[in-house]
Order: structure tokens, then sequence, then C-alpha cells
């Protein structure tokens, strides 16, 4: 089975597993893959090919057209696997020669794509210092964060705020303790039983009824259902946190990569001059 008649019918397997989802929810995520396939492959020759079979279009018979629109097809298949622009199929062949002289993995050019000018073998130069610096700045209070949205994730207490007074407490429906962030209210650790005689100068006895009032049995469900509502907020903000720590860290990973890839020597290639076999000389990166 040839390679387009392969795509075809991942394509409609694709579509006949969305038909059992919502249809608005089909046609968004297939309009959505749609636009994206067209984004990451620079071209909708795909789609053109599809349509053109959709309305009763024959097969292309002329062997040197058909010859010509299979590589179109190969440059465009190659731009959507890798994300790198390909202009052609010239500079494609020449990539693969350059990368198998120098033993470059694939996967490691198309991690630096962000990075490469105009042929794939030309890099911007990196500036790693003031990435690195950035992203450790960044990655220190994100940390921080990260550290107590995870606490507040695995406690089994919830964190409660006196509206009136703005002090704050942890509580799990049974037991009343201070934050340790609340400077101005001494340490201090109740029960339902001894809550009534809890006297601290930065607590007034509105503060001490509305904490009294957490550990009462008949509030014991709200408290759990307030636990719960803080699980999902604290889980949402550390997926955040993670999701953003890991494109930092992509980043500088990538400008690593890019800084890599362009001390290895370029080939000396004209994309204006034809050439029958691609064999690219080598010549020196300069800055």
């Amino acid at each position: 089975m040839s390679e387009p008649e392969t795509q075809v019918q991942l394509l409609d397997s694709v579509v006949g597993s969305l038909k059992e989802i919502n249809p608005w929810i089909t046609t968004a995520i297939l309009c959505a893959l749609i636009v994206w396939t067209i984004i990451r492959a620079r071209s909708a020759h795909f789609l053109y090919d599809r349509v053109w079979r959709m309305v009763g279009g024959g097969e292309i018979q002329n062997p040197t057209l058909k010859e010509y629109w299979a590589d179109v097809r190969d440059v465009e298949g190659f731009r959507f696997r890798t994300g790198i622009n390909f202009p052609s199929m010239k500079v494609l062949l020449a990539t693969a020669q350059w990368t198998k002289e120098h033993n470059i993995n694939i996967k490691d050019l198309s991690f630096a794509r962000g990075w490469i000018r105009d042929l794939p073998w030309i890099f911007g130069k990196p500036p790693i210092r003031m990435i690195r610096s950035l992203v450790i700045a960044l990655l220190i209070p994100f940390g921080v964060l990260a550290t107590g949205t995870a606490y507040m994730l695995g406690s089994e207490s919830v964190l409660l705020t006196i509206k009136e007074s703005k002090v704050t407490f942890w509580t799990d429906g049974f037991t009343a303790t201070n934050f340790f962030f609340e400077k101005n209210v001494p340490e201090f650790s109740v029960t339902q039983n001894n809550c009534s005689k809890l006297r601290l100068d930065a607590l007034t006895q509105e503060d001490v009824s509305v904490i009294c009032e957490t550990l009462s049995p008949d509030n014991f469900k709200e408290i759990k259902k307030s636990l719960m509502e803080q699980r999902l907020i604290a889980g949402y903000f550390l997926a955040v946190l993670t999701f953003i720590s890991f494109v930092l860290l992509r980043s500088l990973a990538q400008a690593q990569m890019a800084s890599k890839l362009r001390k290895i020597p370029i080939p000396n290639f004209e994309a204006s001059e034809p050439q029958d076999e691609l064999t690219p000389s080598i010549q020196p990166v300069t800055d």
C-alpha cells in the first residue's frame, strides 16, 4: 500500500472515530486538527488532494507529473513530521546528506528548529547565558510556589480566611491551627472542646467565634467541600506551574542544541544552481 493511500485510510479512521462524539465537538476537533496540520506542514496539498479524491478526481497519469507531485507530498510530509520548513526537495535531500555525514539525529535537528534560519543547517546564535540566567531566575520562585501548592494539594486541612479581620487558619473540621505565614497571630492549636478558651491578643472575640464555629459537627460537610475545592485549585495551579517550568527548561535545551549544531560545518549549497545529485562540499561555520 502506497504512502498516500495509508494517509487517506488513517484520516478516514480518525474521522470515523470522531463521528461517535458530539457533532459540534467533532467539527471543532477536526477543524483544529486540519488547521494545526496546515500550519505545521506549511501547505495544504494533502487537503487539496483529499478534496479532489472526494469529488471524483482521478490519479495523475503522466509519469513526470506523478513523480513531481510525489516529491511535493514527500516534502510536505517531512515538514509535518519534523516541523522544519524544507523549501524544496533539493534542500531536503541536502539536509539528509548533511545529517548523515555528521551523524546528526533528525530529532535533534527538529528539536532546535526554532533557531533555524533560511536553511535547515543555518542557525541563529542563541544567547545561552542570558537564557540560562532567565530560566533560573524564573524557576526559583516557581519552585517555591509549586512546593506550597503541592503541600496544599496533599493537606488534609483547608486554609480559611476570616472576612472581617483577614486572619487565616487551617482546619480539618476537628482541629484549628494558625497559619505559619500569619506573623501577627501567635501559634495555636485548638479543638471544639477547648476552642472557647482560646485567648490571644491578636484575635478578637469575633475571630475566636468564627474559628470555633468551623469546628462544629454541623459544618463538617462544608469543611470537606472546601477542602475538595482547595485541592482542585491547587492541582490546577500545580499543573500550570509544572507546564511553564517544562517550557522554560525545554527552551534552554533547544538553545543549547542549536548552539551545538551551529558549530558543525555546513554544506556548500547554492539553491539557485540545478544539480542532478546533491553531494554538498563542506565549509566551516563563520559567525
